[in-house]
């Protein structure tokens, strides 16, 4: 009786190209907002964390953009030929941003081909400096004055 090894073979070659696909994903794990209730007077720091199937990788290129409260970080990650898996971590640092509720949307791809890996979205608030509030409330009435 003959035994069939075409099979086992197939599937054993077929579970690894699985594993090496599902290891090269990129995938990104949280988002942290540096101070998590910035004023509109602060710095603002965005802690981009995750896992790639590649250890060494890391950001290449990044792109960040701002349309009025929506906020878009690209990122495009070099995959280095080590398949083992790893951690990453991107610090983006921006100027402040008026009062107002925003939103956050990175995405990561590969740099070398341009295929998005996976997106996170997140929200925070961003609220006027105190010291906002005393001049609009000094002011007021002197304005009234005025009109």
């Amino acid at each position: 009786m003959k035994k069939r090894i075409g099979i086992p073979i197939f599937l054993a070659v077929l579970f690894i190209f699985v594993c090496q696909v599902l290891a090269g994903a990129i995938r990104i794990d949280s988002v942290e907002v540096i101070p998590n209730q910035p004023l509109n007077t602060d710095l603002i720091t965005f802690n981009i964390s995750g896992v790639t199937g590649y250890i060494g990788s890391h950001v290449e290129y990044s792109q960040f953009l701002q349309n009025e409260t929506a906020l878009q970080l690209d990122l495009y990650f070099e995959i280095p030929m080590s398949p083992v898996v790893g951690n990453w971590t991107y610090p983006l640092q921006i100027s402040s941003l008026e009062a107002n509720n925003y939103t956050l949307e990175v995405r990561a791809f590969r740099y070398d081909s341009g295929t998005l890996q996976d997106t996170y979205t997140t929200e925070f608030t961003v609220t006027p400096e105190p010291g906002t509030f005393v001049l609009l409330a000094i002011g007021l009435p002197i304005i009234r004055g005025f009109l």
